[in-house]
């Protein structure tokens, strides 16, 4: 969906058309819910969101600005919404330091060599953390630039390519076999 494609969705939802909402959860509710996901680790609160995400377009669509980006601005609201969600369940830290995700794996984690290769794409993406999962949805999900991702999320764009970077690695070992957890 284009920025032009979304801003006519989001005209025809200040108008009350619920066309205009349809055509743009046709469009995005897997990434939002994806987006979600990815932060609150639970399916049913992330459908929970994600819904709560588009009545929340629905209600606020005179607050949109158009020509502003809409992925990252339909990504930072769904990372905002979980982030609230996590909050307010107190189970949201952010002082998590993502060095901790580079520990090694002990031996016994290591699981027989023909499961891992078979391992599907979900699964990995559940071997990497918060943080890392939540940028690759939006680099490859909504298709945001780093600095867009960096921007909806209030990191520096070093922060967003470490993620990145990090997160694909990890993936590629998981894929290849290896148990990047």
């Amino acid at each position: 969906m284009t920025d032009k494609e979304f801003d006519l969705g989001m005209e025809q939802i200040r108008r009350q058309e619920k066309e205009g909402l349809r055509r743009i959860y046709e469009e995005y509710g897997v990434y939002i819910y994806k987006t979600v996901l990815s932060v609150v680790r639970s399916p049913q609160d992330a459908e929970d969101i994600t819904s709560d995400f588009f009545l929340r377009l629905w209600q606020r669509a005179e607050q949109y600005r158009s020509g502003t980006g809409h992925k990252a601005y339909i990504a930072a609201i769904a990372h905002n919404m979980a982030v609230d969600f996590l909050r307010r369940q107190g189970q949201y830290n952010e002082s998590l330091d993502d060095e901790e995700t580079f520990a090694e794996p002990a031996a016994n984690d290591r699981t027989d060599e023909s499961v891992e290769s078979r391992i599907s794409f979900d699964e990995a993406m559940s071997r990497l953390t918060q943080k890392e999962s939540e940028v690759v949805n939006m680099h490859i999900g909504l298709e945001l630039t780093f600095k867009e991702i960096a921007q909806a999320l209030k990191i520096p764009l070093g922060t967003v390519t470490w993620r990145y970077k990090t997160a694909i690695e990890k993936l590629k070992n998981t894929v290849k076999g290896g148990s990047a957890v």
